[in-house]
């Protein structure tokens, strides 16, 4: 398929979606319904395993919400619904968070399951959406507190904070933090380590670790058991123990 307001490039098990409105990259009803159409794909292809989220230019991952285009703002996918699915997708999502990261655009970093910035000084990250008299309405709400706690969540929100990278990386809101030259380099060495992870056995480990962070314990580990009587009967598992006799590196195909 082809988009306008972002880009999708497949190379060795990885797909990286770029959104593709610079310089603010700012989330308008395009980036929406193409992210939305992207993920749906991207979920179901078997050349991907590992998704990398970024954004175009060196001055904004995405700055959230695109206020010029706020008459769309209810028609089309909603950021919930399209940020949830990539919250959900059974798959590893990286954000290469490569400027600033605000509002929508900070929540939709955190659906990603890892997240690398950028050591831009330039650079911030947060939920600023109270300075509007608004609150983050595409989950920072839910998820920020999850990742950070209450408090710290409460105190980023409250006060429209915007960290600075080594900031967002001493709290836990970012996992690693890169030289601008070097962040997508970093990024994708990371994202074609996880290629080489059993691609059955991730999805097993992100789908019930995400029905258990939403539905509770108890509905995670009847999800982690289904998994693992089907992952017992797979080719993935036959390679899994034949390496481990054999001394060898496993080759897994996802089967």
């Amino acid at each position: 398929m082809s988009y306008k307001d972002i880009m999708v490039t497949t190379r060795d098990f990885v797909s990286t979606i770029t959104l593709n409105r610079p310089p603010a990259n700012a989330i308008n009803l395009g980036i929406r319904e193409e992210l939305n159409e992207a993920i749906i794909e991207l979920e179901q292809g078997k050349d991907t395993r590992v998704v990398i989220i970024t954004g175009t230019g060196n001055m904004a991952f995405s700055v959230g919400m695109d206020v010029t285009d706020i008459a769309n703002i209810r028609k089309g996918p909603n950021g919930n619904e399209v940020f949830s699915r990539i919250d959900r997708l059974t798959k590893p999502v990286i954000a290469s968070i490569n400027g600033h990261a605000l509002g929508g655009g900070c929540e939709l970093a955190l659906v990603c399951h890892f997240r690398f910035m950028t050591d831009n000084q330039r650079a911030t990250i947060g939920c600023p959406e109270l300075n509007l008299g608004i609150t983050p309405g595409w989950g920072g709400i839910q998820r920020l507190p999850r990742l950070l706690g209450r408090s710290k969540a409460l105190d980023m929100i409250l006060f429209s904070k915007r960290l600075l990278p080594q900031e967002a990386l001493a709290i836990g809101l970012v996992d690693r933090v890169f030289p601008r030259a070097e962040l997508m380099k970093e990024t994708m060495a990371f994202a074609l380590a996880l290629t080489k992870r059993p691609p059955l056995a991730v999805s097993a480990v992100l789908n019930g670790m995400a029905v258990g962070l939403e539905k509770g314990i108890e509905e995670g580990i009847c999800v982690d058991r289904e998994w693992a009587d089907k992952i017992a009967k797979s080719n993935d598992a036959k390679e899994g123990f034949t390496a481990f006799l054999e001394k060898r590196e496993p080759v897994f195909r996802g089967e």
